[in-house]
């Protein structure tokens, strides 16, 4: 399974129909210290003292929390006692009701209660934002397992003779986690680690946090752990390892932290910004951020979202004439639709879909129902995913495609 795959198998908020496969196990951090990969969509850490167990966050459903709990009950006889969310996205905590169930205490940021409810409020929205992201009906059923114990700035506890620090920061959620135990420096960093490029500007959630995410990364470095437990992926053993990814992706945000707020500040359009911002070579090959989920164009629109209003500096878009009324006037314009197909069969050829994809949209305009045309759109966005590498763009354009066919019947 690639990377890819790996990243939307069975994506929810809630139940999913998800079994353990051969790929789930359990990696060994130091003695008590596990992270379990590939029993749900999200790792989960396991801790193992004298005095009981700490789970840290729960996969994404009751089927993969029960696996969790099986695999514990195989290591020890100590009952859970603890499960700390990370954060409170669905693949890190749709599995807390079977923890709830053995007793645990559930100890998030505070930020996690209003995640809950907005996800509660807003459920069709993130229904089908999901399921485009991640290719597949999403099942959402809402019943998340809320905090016993929240925190702002940090929490600390001690179990079995092991002291939990619990750090907050934000990153690819305001609601962020990270978990440190000093005695055997061991760290379990959530999603601020994911064995890819930052997550930053998701083309269909709420604001990121670059500038905080690469802060705690260099608060995770001073903290010089010898293993990492990421929110997805295999674990960081060793310092150079640990090091490496660490510093890797702290200095990519940081440098487009910086270069987005340079042009800012110059008054550059979005436009420039992304065609002009590149990542230092040196950064591109690092084997932790390679951009399979989060990708440059994401963080250079979430950046610049962040710190600028939707006015993009040109009048004519202040209070812009509805799209389709600006395209039949073009149209109008143009009087030879045939000629706009010939263009748009020209670019294909070049190589340029993205272009025939917009004088497509121009002919639908005038004629919505064209069939011809909405099995045209399918086939330039299939043709689009397939040469893509990056999650998001493959699964958009895989699923707009379908939605295209659709209309074409």
């Amino acid at each position: 399974m690639n990377t890819n795959d790996k990243l939307q198998n069975n994506f929810a908020i809630g139940e999913v129909n998800w079994k353990p496969g051969s790929d789930s196990r359990l990696e060994k951090l130091g003695e008590g210290f596990y992270n379990a990969t590939n029993y749900g969509f999200g790792n989960v850490g396991i801790v193992i003292t004298n005095e009981g167990v700490v789970v840290i966050d729960s996969t994404i459903s009751r089927t993969g929390g029960k696996a969790i709990v099986d695999e514990i009950t195989k290591m020890t006889d100590q009952p859970i006692k603890y499960l700390i969310y990370t954060h409170g996205h669905g693949d890190h905590v749709g599995g807390a009701s079977v923890l709830k169930e053995q007793g645990a205490t559930v100890i998030s940021h505070r930020n996690v209660i209003e995640r809950f409810n907005r996800y509660t409020k807003l459920r069709d929205h993130h229904v089908a934002i999901n399921s485009m992201q991640f290719k597949r009906k999403q099942k959402i059923k809402n019943e998340y397992i809320y905090p016993d114990i929240v925190y702002d700035f940090e929490y600390t506890f001690e179990l079995g003779g092991k002291t939990f620090r619990l750090l907050h920061g934000k990153g690819e959620t305001d609601d962020a986690t990270v978990v440190y135990i000093p005695e055997d420096k061991i760290c379990y960093s959530g999603d601020f680690i994911v064995w890819s490029f930052p997550n930053i500007g998701n083309p269909n959630k709420v604001l990121r946090y670059e500038r905080e995410w690469y802060e705690m990364l260099d608060r995770i470095l001073k903290l010089n752990p010898k293993a990492i437990a990421p929110g997805h992926g295999r674990s960081l053993l060793g310092n150079e390892e640990v090091q490496a990814c660490l510093s890797d992706t702290s200095a990519v945000l940081k440098y487009l932290h910086e270069e987005c707020v340079m042009h800012i500040n110059q008054g550059s359009s979005l436009d420039k910004m992304l065609h002009e911002i590149s990542i230092p070579e040196e950064l591109a090959n690092s084997p932790y951020i390679k951009q399979s989920y989060g990708c440059l164009e994401f963080v250079i629109r979430g950046i610049h979202r962040r710190y600028t209003g939707w006015y993009d500096g040109n009048p004519t878009n202040l209070s812009p004439s509805p799209i389709n009324d600006v395209n039949q006037a073009i149209l109008d314009l143009i009087g030879n639709q045939e000629k706009i197909i010939e263009s748009t069969r020209y670019f294909v050829s070049e190589g340029n879909l993205q272009l025939a994809l917009h004088l497509i949209d121009l002919i639908l305009t005038e004629n919505p129902s064209d069939k011809e045309m909405h099995a045209f759109k399918g086939e330039l966005l299939e043709q689009m995913s397939e040469v893509s590498n990056n999650l998001f763009f493959r699964n958009f354009y895989t699923v707009s495609a379908n939605n295209e066919r659709e209309l074409a019947e």
